[in-house]
């Protein structure tokens, strides 16, 4: 058999109870709602930086999407200028063969007409030299050299 020790406990005072081991025990619970509560501190702001950074993720995303359309749209513009450019010099080229060949062509006709001229002249001398033998033969002309 087991020996049984009997204790009379004081008797408690009607009232409030304040014992070592109700203050641990409030404390306890204390302590564990400031951790609970510092604990979801730490998830709100976890979770709202979370939330910020995937907004800025965001509007870089858009600014970046922007800017691609605008680069796009500029590289359109440029690409048909380019193209205008390419048109008008070719354009240029063309003009500029022609009035090379129009220039040329009057160079032909010019010299052609030079000589047609030239031989014309020979054949009017050849012919001022003929008279002017009849004539001195026949009435004794004389021709100055205008002096």
């Amino acid at each position: 058999m087991k020996p049984v020790i009997a204790v009379n406990t004081a008797p408690q005072p009607q009232g409030m109870n304040i014992t070592l081991e109700s203050t641990s025990i409030f404390l306890g619970i204390t302590v564990s709602v400031v951790m609970l509560v510092g604990t979801s501190v730490k998830v709100v702001s976890k979770f709202n930086s979370i939330t910020n950074k995937l907004r800025d993720l965001r509007e870089d995303l858009n600014s970046h999407a922007l800017a691609l359309e605008q680069t796009k749209l500029l590289s359109e513009k440029i690409f048909t200028l380019e193209k205008r450019f390419e048109i008008h010099l070719q354009d240029y080229v063309n003009h500029k063969d022609a009035d090379l060949l129009a220039i040329n062509g009057l160079k032909e006709k010019i010299e052609h007409k030079a000589e047609k001229a030239e031989d014309y002249f020979k054949e009017l001398r050849i012919e001022i030299k003929d008279i002017q033998g009849f004539l001195h033969k026949q009435q004794n002309f004389r021709i100055r050299n205008g002096d």
